[in-house]
């Protein structure tokens, strides 16, 4: 699901918590070569886990809300992947331009 407003991603973290799924955000650039060769993997996961997780992504450049989220999470370069628990904590925020790392970490936050 691809958010355009932070206001669109807050809305749907706090639906997760409150609906106790688990949250998997994809923090990415409308030009990022790396995001768009990782989109696959998400997608597989996505399909996979659909029923218990809920899976976002924004490009922190399509506007200045979204460029203030990234900010607040501290994201340094992108592709940049956030899980959060179920009870709406951070669970970890990491980097990866490799599938099999991105495939490895959300195989172990979702199962």
């Amino acid at each position: 699901m691809h958010v355009e407003t932070a206001t669109e991603l807050e809305d749907i973290i706090a639906s997760c918590a409150r609906e106790k799924r688990k949250c998997v955000v994809n923090v990415s650039t409308s030009k990022c070569g790396p995001c768009k060769m990782l989109l696959p993997t998400l997608e597989k996961y996505a399909r996979e886990h659909g029923d218990s997780a809920t899976f976002v992504k924004f490009h922190s450049d399509e506007g200045e809300d979204l460029k203030r989220v990234a900010s607040e999470w501290a994201v340094q370069q992108v592709p940049t992947y956030r899980l959060i628990r179920e009870d709406g904590e951070t669970h970890a925020q990491f980097t990866t331009g490799k599938p099999d790392s991105l495939g490895g970490k959300l195989y172990l936050f979702l199962t």
